[in-house]
C-alpha cells in the first residue's frame, strides 16, 4: 500500500468514526502532518471534526476554492518541505460560492469585486465536468473534482509529488448534517488502480 493510500485511509476511517457514533478523544501526537486539506472557507465543519482527529493536518482555505499563488506556495511547502503525502480538496454540501454561482449562471450576471473569480471558478467547472446546473451537491462535487485536477496542472511541484508516487489527490464533499464524506475523484497513488492520473468514483 502506498503512503498517499495509508493516510488517505486513516483519514477515511476517522470521517467514519467521527460521524457516527461518539468517541473517546485522540490524544495520541507525532508531530507529523498526515494530510493538506484545501477547504471552501464557507463549510461550517472544522477540519478535525470531519476526519476525526486532534493533529496532523494542514488547513487551506478560500471561497469557492479559488487557487491563487498563496494557496499554491502552502500546498507547495506541504508535498515538497513537509513530505505530506495526501492533499484532499474538501467541498460541501448547500454551498455558498456555488449557490452564487448559480444564480450568476442562471441571470448571466456577475458579481462585482474579488467574489467574480470565485464565480467564474465555478462556472469553468460546470462547463468541463457538464454538471447540472440546477444541483448546487452535484456542481460542488464537480468542482472538488475540477480543482483538484486544476493543482496538478498548475504546480509542477505537485505534479512531480504525485507522477512520484509520493503524494495523492482526493477530491471530496462532505454533508454538513451526517458528516460523512463522498469521494468523487483521486489523482496519483489513492485509488485502487495505480496507472490512472485521475480515477472518477
Amino acid at each position: 500500500m502506498t503512503e498517499p493510500m495509508a493516510a488517505w485511509r486513516r483519514l477515511h476511517a476517522g470521517n467514519e468514526t467521527s460521524s457516527g457514533a461518539p468517541r473517546a478523544e485522540d490524544t495520541s501526537s507525532s508531530g507529523a502532518v498526515t494530510a493538506a486539506i484545501f477547504r471552501c472557507a464557507d463549510s461550517g465543519l472544522a477540519s478535525e471534526t470531519v476526519f476525526g482527529c486532534r493533529e496532523g493536518l494542514l488547513d487551506v482555505s478560500t471561497w469557492g476554492h479559488v487557487i491563487d499563488t498563496g494557496v499554491l506556495a502552502t500546498l507547495e511547502y506541504a508535498v515538497q518541505t513537509l513530505q505530506v503525502p495526501l492533499i484532499v480538496v474538501l467541498g460541501h454540501h448547500d454551498c455558498a460560492a456555488v449557490e452564487t454561482a448559480l444564480r450568476a449562471w442562471e441571470r448571466a450576471d456577475l458579481p462585482d469585486g474579488a467574489a467574480r473569480a470565485a464565480v467564474e471558478h465555478v462556472m469553468w467547472s460546470i462547463v468541463r465536468r457538464h454538471a447540472p446546473a440546477d444541483s448546487v451537491d452535484a456542481v460542488a462535487a464537480a468542482h472538488a473534482v475540477e480543482t483538484g485536477l486544476g493543482l496538478v496542472q498548475r504546480s509542477p511541484v505537485i505534479a512531480r509529488q504525485v507522477d512520484a508516487q509520493k503524494c495523492g489527490i482526493v477530491c471530496a464533499t462532505i454533508d454538513p448534517v451526517t458528516g460523512r464524506l463522498q469521494t468523487h475523484a483521486t489523482i496519483g497513488p489513492v485509488g485502487e488502480r495505480q496507472e490512472n492520473l485521475a480515477e472518477c468514483v
